[in-house]
């Protein structure tokens, strides 16, 4: 089956709900909270400095030259292939932690990345194309895995700060969309269970690992 191809309101949509929900997140991070636990070996600080990662992506590949002329079309697709890449997650995890030095200022400087990365969505193409370290990628499909991001690590951080907060709805569907795709098909039954109340019968399979 074919992966989703977002149309670009409704991408747009999502990004711009999750970007406003991620900045209240980190707005809401207590002078005491930001050496918490925040995500596996991550504390706070690491993981809203992992997660702004969204923004800065989002200028840095909008300019500059093609690095991989490889084409990549969907949101899924651009999963498999950084998820394909060896130990992805031992270069992520480190990259955080080095990034989250690099301030004490995190709120301000979300605030500051995400409304400089919104107004670049904005003034956007829907086919912009953003030179990824691993392909090109139009924008529309790229603002997919950003929500992705958001929405995932935005549930993490209002876990880690105990704060009953969910992801807005048009930006969850985004995110699950995509996830859907990277599932297979026995974890989608799964779902489907799952959301009709039903009880899974086999645990379901992380897909961004």
């Amino acid at each position: 089956m074919a992966d989703h191809i977002f149309e670009h309101h409704e991408v747009v949509s999502a990004y711009r709900y999750a970007s406003t929900w991620w900045r209240s997140l980190a707005g809401a991070v207590e002078d005491h909270q930001w050496d918490q636990p925040g995500l596996g070996e991550w504390n706070v600080r690491e993981l809203v400095a992992h997660t702004d990662r969204v923004f800065k992506t989002l200028l840095d590949y909008s300019e500059g030259d093609v690095k991989d002329p490889t084409e990549i079309y969907s949101a899924a697709a651009y999963f498999r292939i950084v998820l394909a890449e060896q130990t992805p997650h031992v270069h992520i995890a480190a990259r955080a932690k080095r990034e989250a030095a690099e301030t004490d200022g995190w709120v301000s400087a979300t605030d500051d990345l995400a409304a400089r990365a919104g107004a670049l969505v904005e003034r956007s193409a829907p086919d912009l194309p953003m030179h990824l370290m691993v392909g090109e990628m139009q924008l529309d499909q790229y603002l997919a895995t950003r929500v992705v991001e958001l929405v995932v690590h935005g549930l993490d951080l209002s876990r880690a700060l105990a704060l009953p907060t969910s992801a807005p709805v048009e930006s969850a569907r985004v995110a699950l969309t995509v996830l859907l795709d990277l599932a297979s098909g026995d974890d989608v039954s799964q779902i489907v269970r799952l959301l009709t109340g039903r009880t899974a019968e086999l645990p379901l399979t992380h897909v961004l690992s």
